[in-house]
């Protein structure tokens, strides 16, 4: 059982509240950080107060933060291999950051995603147009999607940046017309609601994202769900990119190979490349 779903099963949907969601979150996505943790350090990490942890861990059905805490880490020492144990990040922080790499793309390869991964791809191919939206770190894995979208011949747009431009291009969305949306870490409340009013334009919408109790995963035809766990204070994005080159696999055949070609050649006649012969 992964650590979202031990915690799903100690309280009822939507039973937490905004707040103590917060601190859950926290314990979700970095559970070796929250498992050797103070209360205090993760209100901080959550953006609470320390009570808010404390009545959270009571919600979830312990006396309090360390009875949780100790809860906690016990399931992570136990989803970690003894091999990824036996180094610490102080002594090999670049190893490690590896090992935990690996471990996060081993937990994306589950049959869920990968249904939401071949669905979303045909989605793509299916599509008038895909506009592609996120914020913050997720934009990293947006670009990928969106240049290699395009050069393999599909309609594939990025909308970054400033809302009211994100805005515009989620109005021109039409049905049958495609949005990918992904959010790492923090949800903003525009990107909620981007996705929410392409979803009400009858666009197909297709989320990458970290939680699947995400709040994006109302308005999703087709969800992936990839871990951002860490060594270090903030996500990684290797799962998440690793996601959309699945995705892009997909979207691999004659036509893609055709229309790869097409760009290489205007690139060609452009003397665009410092390699080219």
């Amino acid at each position: 059982m992964t650590i979202e779903a031990w915690l799903a099963d100690r309280t009822a949907p939507g039973a937490l509240g905004p707040q103590a969601e917060r601190v859950a979150h926290v314990l979700v996505r970095a559970p070796q950080f929250a498992g050797y943790s103070s209360a205090r350090e993760v209100a901080e990490r959550a953006g609470v107060n320390v009570s808010t942890v404390v009545r959270t861990a009571q919600q979830l059905g312990f006396e309090g933060w360390p009875q949780l805490r100790e809860e906690l880490r016990a399931r992570y020492l136990a989803s970690v291999s003894s091999g990824e144990l036996s180094m610490s990040p102080a002594a090999d922080p670049a190893a490690q950051t590896l090992r935990q790499d690996v471990t996060n793309i081993g937990a994306l390869a589950t049959p869920d995603n990968l249904a939401a991964i071949r669905a979303t791809a045909q989605a793509v191919k299916a599509a008038r147009r895909t506009l592609v939206i996120s914020s913050g770190s997720g934009a990293g894995p947006a670009h990928v999607l969106s240049h290699l979208g395009g050069i393999a011949g599909h309609d594939v747009q990025l909308a970054l940046g400033a809302a009211t431009g994100q805005a515009v291009q989620v109005a021109r969305l039409e049905p049958g017309d495609c949005l990918i949306t992904i959010n790492i870490w923090r949800l903003t409340r525009t990107l909620r609601g981007l996705t929410r009013l392409a979803r009400e334009r009858g666009a197909t919408v297709c989320v990458l994202t970290d939680l699947r109790s995400s709040p994006l995963a109302e308005y999703a035809d087709h969800l992936i769900v990839t871990p951002v766990e860490s060594v270090q204070a903030g996500p990684s994005l290797t799962a998440m990119v690793a996601a959309v080159q699945a995705v892009l696999s997909e979207l691999a055949d004659d036509d893609a190979v055709r229309a790869s070609g097409r760009v290489q050649r205007m690139w060609q006649e452009l003397d665009l490349m410092d390699d080219q012969p």
